[in-house]
């Protein structure tokens, strides 16, 4: 009756500790970005280190071009003879 009793509470107890862990869970949010929502994408970062080189920040149109490009370069049918 106790070895039951005390597998009842054991069971209890890693049940409450399993159900309390993800109380703990942090928020993932981005916590260092360089980059602002509120602006329009074509505006560019400053001093983003992954910005491409082909297109001025602020121009819409180089910015288009840009984007058109990439998706160019990863289209097959574009690759093969």
């Amino acid at each position: 009756m106790i070895a039951s009793a005390r597998s009842t509470s054991l069971l209890i107890a890693l049940g409450a500790a399993l159900l309390l862990g993800a109380c703990g869970e942090r928020s993932q949010t981005a916590f260092a970005s360089h980059r602002k929502d509120d602006a329009p994408a074509y505006k560019g970062a400053e001093g983003d280190p992954f910005m491409a080189k082909n297109w001025t920040p602020g121009d819409r149109t180089s910015w288009e071009n840009q984007i058109r490009a990439r998706g160019q370069y990863q289209n097959e049918y574009n690759k093969t003879p």
